[in-house]
């Protein structure tokens, strides 16, 4: 094919397709360097990151897409470490905490007290009495006595 034919051919595609070339923008946000979850690959330059100083801004964003995944692991790794060395303090963490899965795993197994009760509860307290009291007085019989002795 001559050279000729090549550019007219080339002239001819552009036309039909304009879309295509306003597509493409040319930003330079091209791939380059090691994927990026590959560990050994990104190895040596994370390790420049510290060592050598980049040449050109591509050089400066690969050592700096490198050591973002070791960077990540590290504080992840430092996070976890911690909470297990030194855990909070609140019921909430003692109830969902990874360590309590196991004993909640035997609690399973062991026989405790049934979870509906199987029998009607007896209380002391005369439910209706307290409020016939509390809605028609708004105090309780035997409550100002034990106030004033209180004092």
């Amino acid at each position: 094919m001559s050279v000729l034919a090549a550019t007219l051919r080339n002239a001819r595609v552009q036309r039909s397709i304009p879309a295509m070339r306003t597509a493409r923008r040319h930003l330079g946000e091209t791939t380059m360097g090691p994927p990026a979850l590959d560990f050994k690959a990104n190895v040596k330059p994370a390790i420049e990151f510290f060592t050598k100083d980049p040449v050109s801004y591509t050089e400066f964003k690969q050592q700096c897409s490198s050591l973002r995944l070791y960077a990540f692991i590290a504080v992840n790794a430092g996070i976890v470490v911690s909470l297990f060395m030194d855990p909070p303090k609140s019921s909430y963490w003692r109830t969902y905490s990874p360590l309590y899965f196991f004993s909640w795993c035997g609690g399973c197994f062991s026989s405790k007290q049934p979870l509906f009760l199987t029998e009607k509860v007896e209380r002391e307290v005369d439910v209706p009495d307290v409020y016939k009291q509390l809605t028609l007085s708004r105090r309780l019989e035997g409550a100002a006595e034990e106030e004033e002795e209180e004092h």
